[in-house]
């Protein structure tokens, strides 16, 4: 089994947002003494605030101000019990106010994700099914994960696809009493709405759906008495829908509420809504503040305020139309995103924006997907016309400035998007940049480029060498199963002085998107595969191969043009997935620890992820067994012992340099039944064309364990490996097949591991690579494992998701 490190969300998002942080555009801090809505003071600057969430600006409303401190000298700062025991007098107030906004029931909690924690665990038993959006805001789907131990079954769709939904919805209805679709109203990174009257139709289609919406970002400044987009698309709230709403953001004080369609539902949740029992309640300031706020949401005052905005937003829209800033959704909520591609032009831009006067968000990686970060900008009842045509004034110079300081282009942002690219952007072309002091050759085949000068930057690393590679492009090609043919594409940088800056090759071809997933995800979704045969397989754009193992990237890191270098292969690298129509570009195993590539790699689109560790016997100078026995650790040594040693007079080992179609025939069962067994490195199996160009090749061996015949009655082998050796002095263990009835009574495959280790010594080789599983019975013969991380566009998190809901419904 591989060693594994499987990489937690939380530790790529803190590289990201440290970043981030570090280049000025996260976690910055205002600096004033007081606050007005309009402006901030960031890095001793003042600035005109375009971030803000409080749309209408109630926050600084002097009747919400006064309720607050009428509501401290009233009832003290806190009312420490919990609402189980007694509630304090300024609940019933504000239920009753919300109540008369919605005519509907409704509960109010301390925030929005304590609404959704209080609500989805009454709602969802057992016998129903839930979809979400895989938008949906993360405070939803958190409190739906805490079902899936209840053994409650969890789908995701594609945003917005009710197509996908329907698709569900006929495949399950007989199978769940209810089917619970989650969505957001509003979405807080683009702006853009869920279709909620196509929803209600299809609820309307199918009585066993039911409709879960968050509108946390809609409230206030949309529907009759600011009940929000939603139920401005509805006439009152619909029957089958559960409604969360925010008492912060537009609202203008803090809280969360949930609006029911009927009295049982609500009276479920209020009853014995986990958080409401246990948690503390709103404090009497808050409570004071969303009181007076309410009282305003059911006067006339509230349409002027959305009339303003909406005159604002409107505004906006139109200024934004004279420019080509490349605005993602453009619809009438005072949420915007320009988009920018990658991280690196967007802390370039909320930087420089900053510098000169104007704060906006960036949209960062995981809100959005790695290659669509944008910038977010939302328009409220502070902000003057005249403070939204200076930021459109700045906004569109320092987009502009951007596009050459980070090397991006307007093409390339809209492609990411999937923006209409008008002929005006194709004519426009790249930023071009006459800094560039080095030449980009592409080849399209491993025999356009010379051998020697390959093999002296890349074939001393692993089996990718000239010949190495000529195996492969001979081997995935014309195959029957598409997984099984794979297009080559090969990148040389040269300096001024022909010294190679850059060399790597890559390929696309299709892969399992759990490949280095959990075992018990793959196991499962292979079940599934079963069925769909193409579940969660996609295209992909791989740095090196699915075949081959080590760090296929040579870069001069000592050579100032190097980020310039990298640049070009990751404009190569677009151009080759959109090309090939592939859904991810991934970078495999690099080196860790490198903080300023790790840096790089994100600014432009790229997170991390650790890869399964890479074993690698780098010991092969000694003499004799004795003195390399001696270099071990005093647990290597008893394990050697023991698990090898004492296993050698049962079998017999040898070395070969062709197999009979016999044989071949008989690796391949056992290779297929390594390749069903070994969940860690989830792969397509590969064709038998690459094992036929093994055997005709004179750089490839073959180790073969065979039982003694005095132990056994055949002669057929228990493990055969199969590996190369090149010319630059690598050995290198590929692949292996091996006879699990029998292999482990007889130690087969340890002692193939220790002959393949005295055969790397005996052919005088600098490194004997041994891959990237079964890393305990490598170290058993000297092999130390290397870390290895990789870099792929985290577009969203949806098969991710998937995968984690299929394991979850596989254990129920």
């Amino acid at each position: 089994m591989a060693k594994i490190i499987h990489n937690n969300i939380l530790d790529t998002v803190d590289a990201v947002f440290t970043v981030s942080k570090n280049k000025g555009s996260l976690h910055l801090y205002a600096e004033d003494d007081t606050l007005d809505g309009r402006h901030l003071t960031i890095n001793g600057r003042k600035v005109l605030h375009f971030g803000t969430c409080g749309y209408l600006g109630l926050e600084h409303h002097p009747k919400l101000k006064q309720g607050a401190i009428d509501a401290i000298m009233k009832y003290g700062t806190q009312f420490p019990m919990s609402r189980t025991f007694v509630s304090n007098p300024l609940y019933n107030e504000l239920h009753d106010r919300i109540q008369e906004m919605y005519k509907a029931p409704v509960v109010v909690s301390k925030n929005c994700t304590l609404s959704h924690l209080t609500t989805i665990p009454i709602l969802i038993t057992q016998e129903d099914l839930v979809v979400m959006d895989h938008l949906v805001h993360t405070s939803v789907q958190e409190a739906v994960k805490k079902m899936l131990s209840q053994g409650v079954t969890v789908e995701m769709i594609r945003h917005n696809n009710l197509e996908m939904l329907e698709a569900i919805i006929k495949k399950n209805r007989s199978k769940y009493s209810r089917i619970w679709y989650m969505a957001d109203g509003v979405y807080s990174m683009y702006g853009d709405y869920a279709p909620i009257k196509e929803m209600i139709a299809l609820a309307e289609k199918y009585e066993q759906l039911y409709l879960y919406v968050d509108d946390a970002h809609g409230t206030s400044w949309a529907g009759k008495h600011g009940t929000g987009y939603v139920m401005s698309q509805m006439d009152g709230l619909y029957r089958k829908m559960i409604l969360t709403a925010n008492l912060g953001k537009a609202f203008g004080a803090c809280g969360g509420l949930t609006v029911f369609p009927d009295e049982e539902l609500h009276r479920k949740v209020n009853i014995f809504g986990g958080p409401l029992s246990f948690s503390v309640q709103i404090e009497p300031a808050t409570l004071g503040a969303a009181i007076a706020s309410a009282d305003i949401h059911l006067s006339d005052e509230i349409y002027k305020m959305q009339e303003s905005l909406l005159d604002k937003i409107m505004h906006f829209n139109k200024l934004l139309r004279g420019t080509d800033l490349p605005l993602i959704v453009e619809n009438d909520s005072p949420i915007f995103f320009i988009g920018v591609g990658t991280m690196d032009m967007g802390n370039y831009i909320v930087r420089e924006m900053v510098k000169d006067g104007v704060y906006v968000n960036i949209g960062p990686y995981p809100a959005v997907p790695a290659k669509n970060i944008g910038i977010r900008v939302t328009i409220s009842q502070h902000n003057t016309k005249e403070d939204i045509e200076e930021l459109v004034r700045k906004l569109d110079v320092h987009f502009h400035k951007a596009l050459v300081a980070t090397n991006q282009t307007l093409l390339n942002i809209k492609k990411a998007f999937k923006l209409p690219i008008d002929n005006e952007t194709k004519e426009a072309g790249p930023v071009i940049r006459h800094d560039r002091s080095f030449q980009v050759s592409l080849f399209d085949s491993i025999k356009q480029i010379d051998p020697s000068e390959w093999d002296d930057h890349l074939g001393k690393r692993g089996m990718f060498d000239w010949n190495g590679l000529s195996l492969l492009e001979r081997s995935f090609i014309n195959n029957e199963e598409e997984a099984n043919n794979w297009k080559f594409r090969y990148m040389v940088c040269r300096d001024q002085n022909g010294q190679i800056l850059l060399m790597t090759f890559f390929i696309s071809a299709l892969y399992k998107e759990d490949i280095f997933s959990r075992a018990s995800i793959s196991i499962a979704l292979e079940k599934e595969r079963t069925i769909n045969p193409n579940y969660l397989i996609s295209r992909g754009i791989f740095i090196g191969s699915l075949f081959t193992e080590g760090n296929h990237l040579f870069l001069d890191r000592d050579n100032p043009d190097w980020k310039p270098a990298m640049k070009s292969l990751i404009d190569e690298l677009y151009r080759f997935q959109e090309e090939e129509d592939a859904s991810n570009i991934m970078f495999r195993d690099l080196e860790v620890g490198d903080s300023e590539f790790e840096e790089y790699m994100i600014e432009h689109g790229f997170v991390r992820v650790d890869l399964p560790e890479s074993c690698v016997v780098e010991n092969l100078s000694w003499d004799t067994e004795e003195e390399f026995v001696q270099g071990m650790t005093p647990e290597t040594k008893k394990n050697f012992r023991r698990y090898i040693k004492r296993y050698e007079h049962l079998c017999d080992v040898e070395f070969r340099d062709k197999l009979s179609e016999e044989e071949l025939q008989h690796a391949l069962k056992l290779h297929e039944a390594v390749n069903r067994k070994n969940m860690a490195i989830n792969t397509f199996l590969f064709p038998e064309r690459v094992f036929r160009e093994m055997v005709d090749d004179p750089m490839w061996e073959f180790v073969q364990v065979k039982i003694k015949p005095q132990f056994n009655d055949t002669d057929e082998a228990i493990v055969v490996c199969f590996c190369q050796k090149n010319s630059r002095g690598v050995y290198s263990f590929m692949l292996t097949a091996i006879d699990y009835d029998r292999v482990y009574d007889y130690s087969g495959y340890r002692l193939a591991l220790w002959a393949m280790v005295k055969r790397a010594r005996e052919l005088k080789c600098h490194q004997a690579n041994f891959g990237i599983s079964a890393t305990v019975e490598k170290k058993r013969v000297g092999a130390r494992p290397h870390p290895r991380v990789g870099y792929y566009q985290a577009k969203d998190n949806y098969a991710m998701e998937m995968m984690e809901t299929t394991i979850a419904k596989e254990k129920d």
